[in-house]
């Protein structure tokens, strides 16, 4: 009887099949937008604070140049974690407002505007980097490449750790467990650095570069995993 009442209730509420409906579609006007201009009208959808903490970063490490005769590029490294904390949070902004579903339904993929948006904090990422590149290594007798890796070091290993939480856990949380992972990998940098100055010397780049590649492979792989998770909802 049971069984019987729902196979009436779905007959009686059915939607009708609609009828000409690609036809409509068609009839439909829908404004035209390439891909640049696309990507390039997320830029006002990103919120103010990731510009501002990407100003401040580079900021305080110009500062630290100046007033610090040493020990300058330790200290980026250590602000590189607040950096990558701009595009992971952005990665999980719809979750966390639980405007995921909406954004599915809108005229662009939510999966096309989180790469369009990734993309555009990823390079303004790469500018902040390649900016403070030089300041890393004025005054410290450092190689550029020995100071790059120093810098983008802690900058993968949060965008790694932070990814991973991403997709992992849904909501508010998530951006506050990503807030403490910065600030511990900022805190284990400086004191990795100071109780291990053998870190600093060029026969333990080969190590350094090892860990990078792994957090590399490792990063693309979360960055696969969220896009496919989008995909699948």
């Amino acid at each position: 009887m049971k069984q019987m009442l729902k196979n009436e209730l779905k007959c009686a509420f059915e939607a009708p099949k609609s009828l000409h409906k690609k036809e409509f579609l068609r009839m439909l006007e829908q404004p035209k937008i390439s891909m640049p201009a696309f990507v390039f009208s997320q830029i006002g959808y990103i919120r103010r604070w990731i510009w501002i903490v990407s100003m401040l970063v580079y900021a305080i490490s110009v500062m630290g140049a100046v007033w610090m005769e040493a020990d300058t590029v330790w200290v980026i490294s250590a602000l590189m974690p607040l950096l990558a904390l701009t595009v992971v949070s952005e990665s999980g902004r719809s979750e966390n407002y639980e405007m995921a579903e909406l954004e599915m339904a809108t005229r662009f993929s939510l999966r096309s505007v989180l790469l369009a948006r990734l993309g555009i904090l990823g390079m303004e990422n790469l500018v902040i980097l390649g900016l403070l590149l030089p300041v890393g290594i004025w005054r410290q007798g450092l190689g550029v490449f020995q100071a790059g890796v120093y810098i983008l070091f802690p900058y993968l290993m949060m965008t790694f750790a932070g990814l991973s939480v991403v997709r992992r856990i849904r909501g508010r949380e998530a951006v506050y467990i990503c807030i403490g992972v910065a600030v511990c990998i900022s805190f284990f940098v400086l004191v990795l650095h100071g109780s291990i100055p053998q870190l600093d010397q060029a026969d333990s780049l080969v190590g350094w570069i090892a860990a990078i590649s792994l957090l590399c492979i490792g990063t693309a792989r979360q960055c696969v995993g969220i896009v496919k998770g989008i995909a699948a909802v």
